[in-house]
């Protein structure tokens, strides 16, 4: 051990110093690999199973070397930096950026070397001097080792990652296939390491009709179908822990609309419904927003996936408002019309409502009267009535 950095000391302060800080291994892993996950949570979400525990092998395997430094500033770190070229190319099959994987490691290093030189120095022979030295090498040791990971995500196979793009591919494509054996998923699904969810939701995305596209900044294990006609992606467990924020964020530049959660072999339906709903979004008829849920506009949804009927709805309640001279005045007596029916055709509350004089609302419930009679007030077409206007509104041009 002449060439140690501890070498100032007797091989039994020596012992007892490596022993402190061995004790602090197996908390010191843990609290790293917790926030590593915390805060980067693609690493909670590995596809292939074999890579399971590789984030837990990787922050033990730099504490070992960060030992092995200590007992010998020579040692060779043939193995080492052969280790983390593969930690690098593993990051990239799984889909974790180098920049995402650099900012991971730092993190992990300076939990280490926090803790590891905290045990260390609780020994009586250890001096600033010697905390200083060995903090030198290390960094030099976690420098060399950062720059293994970099080379392996830059030399990772491109073959094998460009036929796991291939697979992933068809998976989506059986996926949205009604008509596609299950068995032949799950085929897929094995072959490329994604784990199977008994949940999913589709989102239909708006491709730019020109320039470049924005970026995605999806968790690894959801899929991207961008090569179908319809450009969509299908995210597994669509209502776990976190993953709503997760797709706002990742869809941020996106225009988009999420279909509704679905059994895993029924993703063709989530996909019709987020296809008209990027529809209704373009056309006006849903809010123009980055993101739209389906699930947040139902009532729409359902009104308008069937014209025909819809129209026959509006034509059979809302005849004589619609028959009337059209323009921004039969507008705000439909306005009038849906808030009378939300509050029970009090005017005062439907003036609050609107942020106009009870009087005014007065006005315009006469008219009402005028044009249905007594009927508006009947509870039992008051859904019929409300379902007309809200689609007769939503549709229709203020013009």
């Amino acid at each position: 051990m002449h060439n140690r950095l501890i070498q100032s000391h007797t091989d039994a302060e020596a012992a007892e110093i490596m022993e402190l800080m061995r004790q602090e291994i197996p908390p010191t892993v843990a609290e790293a690999v917790r926030e590593i996950e915390d805060k980067f949570p693609q690493y909670r979400r590995i596809i292939n199973p074999e890579h399971a525990d590789f984030l837990a092998e990787t922050v033990l395997r730099s504490i070992n070397g960060f030992m092995e430094i200590v007992l010998d500033k020579d040692t060779p770190l043939t193995d080492v930096l052969e280790f983390f070229r593969r930690t690098g190319e593993i990051e990239t099959l799984e889909g974790l950026s180098p920049e995402i994987s650099q900012a991971a490691f730092r993190l992990g290093a300076a939990i280490a070397i926090r803790r590891l030189t905290a045990a260390a120095e609780r020994h009586p022979k250890v001096d600033a001097n010697i905390i200083a030295q060995v903090a030198a090498a290390v960094m030099d040791y976690l420098n060399r080792i950062a720059e293994a990971v970099s080379e392996g995500h830059r030399t990772a196979p491109a073959v094998a990652v460009e036929s796991r793009r291939a697979i992933l591919s068809q998976l989506v494509e059986a996926l949205l296939d009604p008509s596609c054996p299950a068995g032949r998923v799950k085929e897929l699904a094995d072959e490329c390491g994604w784990r199977l969810p008994d949940e999913v939701a589709v989102i239909a995305l708006k491709v730019p009709d020109a320039g470049r596209w924005p970026t995605l900044s999806l968790p690894p294990e959801v899929l991207h179908g961008l090569h179908l006609s319809t450009a969509c992606l299908v995210v597994p467990d669509p209502d776990g822990p976190g993953r709503h924020r997760a797709v706002e964020i990742g869809l941020r530049k996106w225009r988009a609309a999420v279909g509704p959660t679905v059994p895993l072999g029924e993703a063709s339906r989530s996909l019709a419904h987020a296809r008209h709903a990027l529809v209704l979004m373009e056309q006006g008829v849903l809010p123009p927003n980055s993101l739209v849920r389906v699930t947040d506009h139902l009532p729409m949804m359902i009104l308008t996936s069937d014209h025909f009927l819809t129209d026959q709805l509006i034509s059979r309640r809302l005849r004589p408002l619609i028959a009337s001279k059209p323009g921004k005045q039969t507008r705000r007596l439909a306005e009038t019309f849906v808030a009378a029916l939300d509050h029970s055709f009090v005017a005062t509350d439907i003036a609050l409502a609107q942020d106009v004089h009870p009087q005014t609302v007065r006005y315009r419930l006469r008219k009402l009267e005028a044009l249905f009679g007594p009927g508006i007030y009947d509870p039992d077409s008051r859904l019929e009535f409300h379902m007309a206007l809200r689609a007769w509104l939503a549709t229709s041009s203020e013009e």
